[in-house]
Order: structure tokens, then sequence, then C-alpha cells
């Protein structure tokens, strides 16, 4: 059976109209976090602890990620030593260098030997300073080696495993994506201004299963530097999780 001209022109018509149309012609939104860190480590080193399941619930400074760091605190216990003997030579110069001073006072010390007691201890205290500062250094290191949740939160994802060896330096360089403050629906700007839903609105979020959660509009935030317009509700709770894509219909 042959097809005419005008149904094959119809049948083109009718797709054309189809994907021209969103469905229920309505927004799609993205389900997100009021603050997105992305955390990663600040040196390299192999993963010794698993981070966090997806969706653990942490408080902050909680430690997320751990680098194997047996080398750090070698360090660090060697700069912690190097500053304890740094300690004690210049408190011992600093009190030879009072008592010089009392004994030049006094007559019983030249000027040569008070400038050399002088000069040993301002060396003896840039000795000190350095091994401090040589012991931060450390302690910074060790910081480094570790992943701390930046305050109270969620964990979204991660993408090193126990055993992985990273590098800041080298992609990926976020190990952990963490989640803080209420969930929002984010809506890409361009071209969509004149849909989005007023404040006061009662809108249906549809997810890729159907299931449709009602909330209400509470406030409207653009993100001009992402490019979005971040949607308040009224049960953040109840929305689905991180990174889900709804349908936004009245």
């Amino acid at each position: 059976m042959s097809i005419g001209k005008k149904s094959i022109l119809f049948f083109y018509l009718n797709i054309l109209v189809f994907c021209a149309t969103p469905a229920f012609a309505d927004l799609v939104g993205q389900i997100s976090h009021e603050r997105v860190y992305h955390l990663g480590v600040g040196v390299s080193g192999e993963v010794r602890t698993a981070p966090a399941e997806r969706g653990t619930r942490v408080e902050k400074n909680t430690v997320l990620l751990t680098l194997q760091d047996a080398h750090l605190q070698a360090a660090l216990k060697a700069a912690q030593s190097a500053l304890e003997l740094a300690d004690a030579r210049f408190a011992e110069a600093d009190r030879a260098y009072e008592r010089d001073m009392e004994l030049y006072d006094e007559g019983s010390l030249s000027l040569s030997e008070l400038e050399a007691s002088e000069n040993n201890h301002k060396q003896l205290m840039h000795v000190q300073d350095l091994r401090a500062r040589e012991l931060a250094e450390q302690e910074h290191f060790i910081q480094l080696s570790r992943i701390l949740a930046p305050e109270a939160g969620v964990v979204l994802d991660w993408s090193s495993h126990q055993g992985v060896r990273v590098n800041p330096d080298v992609s990926p360089n976020t190990q952990i994506l963490f989640g803080a403050g209420d969930k929002v629906l984010e809506i890409e700007l361009i071209g969509t201004q004149s849909q989005v839903p007023a404040v006061g609105a009662e809108i249906h979020l549809i997810d890729m299963i159907g299931t449709a959660r009602p909330v209400i509009v509470e406030r409207i935030e653009v993100i001009a530097i992402r490019g979005v317009v971040r949607v308040h509700v009224d049960n953040p709770e109840q929305l689905p999780e991180f990174g889900t894509y709804v349908t936004i219909a009245r």
C-alpha cells in the first residue's frame, strides 16, 4: 500500500509539533543544596580510610577522609623534638645573657664577652623561630592529608576509594562532594525567567519515576554567576536526593 504525499507531510508536522512542545509545558529543575563544597586533600598520598557513605549526615570538623600519613607523623615528631631542643637551648642562652649583662654592669665582664653572649642569644632565638615554623609546616601537612566537614551537612558523593593514590595536582582533585543547608531546586536561568513560579505558588515536583511532591515556593534567588534560579520551598527535607532532575508542574 502506498502512502500519499499529504499523509507523509501530516506525519512530519505531527512529529515537529510533538518535539517542539515541552512535556506538560513545564520546567525542568535539579535538586541541590544551599551550599555545595568540592573537597579535596592538599598533598598526594594513598587513601587510608574509606569515605563516608553517600547520604551520611555529619557535624562540623568530622573527619571524612584521611591519607596514609606515617611519614608525615614521623616528620611531625622530629619537628616537635627539634623545637623542644631549640627551646631548651634558647632558655639557657637567655639566662646566660641576663647574667652576663649584670656582670658587665658590675665590671666583671668585658664588652667583647658581652657581645659574644648577645650574638649567641640572637642566634639561638633565630633557631628557635626556625624550628617553630618547621613544626607549623609539618602540622599543616597533616591537616592537608585529611578532609574535614566544613560545617554540619551531608556527604553527597565521592570519587576515591581506600587504597587509591590521589594527587591534588591531578584530576580528579575533588575527593568528596559535600552539601550543607537546606535542599533547594535549581532551574537554568537562560530562557526560563518568565516561567519561574512566583513566591507563594504551589507547584508539583515530578521525578523520573513519576512521583509527585507538592511544595510551596517560599523564596526565589538568582545565582547569576552559575546561571541558575534557586527556588526555596516550604518542605526542603521532602525533596528528592541531590542531583535528581524533576519536572516542575503547576
